[in-house]
């Protein structure tokens, strides 16, 4: 008896270890939980004199879809990002560092309000950090 407790904790526990790594998306609840994030921090951006100007004549609701389809892509999940490029979208919208900088706090308040760990929230602000680049005015 005693060899067949230790014979189906060893298979349970190489079970376990065999398991595939559950994605960041899967993790955090997938698309209902992004979808909720840029929902709230969306409406604090649009509401944010620094910022709102950058987003005049761009519907929250696209924006919503945008940003869950794109981050939902980044992060495992099996959203492909339809919109336009990050270069192409913020051409001409001329964001300075800091102004991204105070998007990104909006966001990451966001995430805070519907419960994500500091790991998890600082994992998918990893996965969105490299399209910075596109996004803040370069300057010529």
């Amino acid at each position: 008896m005693k060899f067949l407790t230790i014979l189906f904790l060893t298979l349970g526990l190489a079970a376990c270890a065999n398991s595939p790594k559950q994605s960041l998306y899967e993790e955090i609840g997938g698309t209902s939980t992004l979808d909720k994030v840029y929902g709230l921090a969306i409406n604090r951006i649009y509401n944010d004199p620094r910022l709102a100007p950058h987003f005049e004549g761009v519907p929250k609701s696209h924006l919503r879809k945008m940003l869950t389809e794109q981050t939902c892509e980044l992060i495992g999940g099996p959203c492909t990002y339809s919109g336009k490029s990050m270069q192409e979208a913020h051409q001409e919208r001329n964001v300075t560092h800091a102004e991204f900088y105070i998007l990104v706090e909006h966001v990451q308040q966001a995430m805070r309000l519907i419960g994500l760990t500091y790991a998890q929230e600082n994992r998918l602000l990893a996965a969105l950090a490299p399209l910075k680049k596109d996004i803040v005015y370069q300057g010529e």
